[in-house]
């Protein structure tokens, strides 16, 4: 039986049912039992979310009301820690929660536009447990 992921409507110029297919590419990192390390495609994706989500105030709010709903919906079963890791683990401009309970209308875009943002390349001598202690020090 498979399970049906109902997205929102989330205005903006935002279409869920859009972003969706490039988080998969996460989807391994965001439903790990543990501390995990992101895949290799998985920050170059989270990236290029975050270059949509800040090009406006609404955007952003958008993106944020999709993952809300990816995360309130139960058909994936997230690991938390790591969704709130991603942003650090992947050096994201900005934070765009992925948590059923976050208030998307508070999210507001950077006030100094984000520079540049490279995509670290995760030191693969590390265990996903060190990459955990690292972020969480």
């Amino acid at each position: 039986m498979a399970a049906i992921l109902v997205l929102p409507s989330v205005g903006a110029d935002i279409v869920c049912q859009d972003l969706i297919p490039t988080l998969l590419l996460c989807l391994t990192y965001l439903t790990a039992p543990g501390p995990a390390q992101p895949g290799p495609g998985c920050c170059s994706a989270t990236l290029s979310i975050s270059e949509i989500a800040l090009q406006s105030q609404a955007d952003l709010q958008g993106v944020c009301t999709c993952f809300k709903s990816v995360a309130d919906s139960g058909t994936f079963q997230i690991n938390f820690g790591n969704a709130k890791a991603i942003t650090k683990v992947c050096n994201l401009p900005v934070d765009i929660p992925i948590d059923a309970s976050v208030d998307c209308t508070t999210l507001t875009i950077p006030k100094s536009p984000p520079s540049l943002v490279s995509v670290p390349a995760l030191a693969p001598s590390l265990v996903p447990s060190q990459v955990f202690d690292e972020l969480f020090r």
